[in-house]
């Protein structure tokens, strides 16, 4: 990992589970992981491939799960989408490195749980 990619990961995850701890914006950053993952892997080919039908499947593909993301954070408190960090390179960290090692590490799962238990 590049210096300046792990600088990244290092500054979001320092305060990640303090900005995901609202049940539909933990789903719906469930849902979108996968498919943001799939469709940069199918843009990825589409350009080594010039598959045009390819380009735009993966565009909207990842059209959708950016929108599912910014969806979710709208349910956050304190997350704001216009924040200048949401820049490509962290958006790029948050979905390659953060979220995923978020759910890895057991983070997902107690934020899960403590959603339940306010509810209760």
């Amino acid at each position: 990992m590049g210096k300046r990619a792990a600088e990244y990961f290092h500054r979001q995850w320092r305060h990640y589970e303090d900005c995901h701890h609202d049940r539909t914006n933990l789903a719906l950053h469930m849902l979108a992981l996968p498919l943001f993952g799939v469709a940069c892997l199918v843009l990825v080919g589409a350009l080594v491939q010039r598959d045009l039908l390819a380009l735009v499947l993966g565009g909207l593909g990842l059209a959708a799960a950016l929108a599912l993301i910014a969806q979710g954070h709208h349910f956050e408190s304190g997350s704001d989408p216009r924040h200048p960090e949401n820049s490509l390179p962290h958006l790029l960290v948050e979905q390659f490195l953060t979220f995923p090692w978020f759910v890895l590490s057991g983070a997902w799962r107690r934020a899960w749980k403590a959603c339940q238990r306010k509810r209760e």
